[in-house]
């Protein structure tokens, strides 16, 4: 299951926040913002924890946009990329660290690690997610290796664009 382990918050004009099992949530009504927030974390815990890129399906809109360097655009793509991805590394997982919202907007920060026979890249990540009726419509991100094995492989991947 996802891992949550700081704030998860919100920015709207009015909210209050109640401490509990260890999280400060908001309570204000479902609001938009945590509507989406909640959208995200299904789709992180979908994806990253639980491997099951078919949750994308319901998560995600098919003609997504992603800024990344290595996925190409629609929710197909992102599919067959990630299920590559975990051919190849049998065994990964995420952390989510921070994660808050405005609105349509959800942005958050994880780590994130995957392994081999071989080796172990880990890498620490901010996400930007954009959604439209409840699904994801468009990603940017900003991915950077945490060991000096991890920033080698990144290097070659965004320079080979493999």
């Amino acid at each position: 299951m996802l891992e949550v382990v700081k704030e998860k918050a919100q920015i709207d004009n009015e909210y209050a926040t109640e401490e509990g099992a260890g999280l400060k949530t908001v309570k204000h009504g479902e609001s938009i913002s945590q509507k989406n927030i909640d959208i995200v974390l299904a789709f992180y815990d979908g994806v990253f924890s639980q491997r099951k890129v078919e949750c994308c399906h319901d998560l995600m809109k098919a003609d997504y946009i992603n800024h990344s360097q290595f996925v190409e655009n629609g929710r197909e793509n992102f599919k067959a990329y990630f299920n590559t991805f975990y051919q190849k590394f049998k065994h990964s997982g995420t952390k989510v660290e921070l994660v808050f919202a405005d609105k349509d907007w959800v942005c958050l920060h994880a780590t994130h690690w995957a392994s081999n026979r071989l080796f172990t890249v880990k890498l620490k990540c901010v996400d930007i997610y954009r959604l439209e009726q409840g699904q994801l419509a468009e990603h940017w991100d900003s991915v950077e290796g945490l060991t000096v094995f991890s920033r080698l492989v990144f290097f070659l991947k965004s320079f080979l664009r493999l």
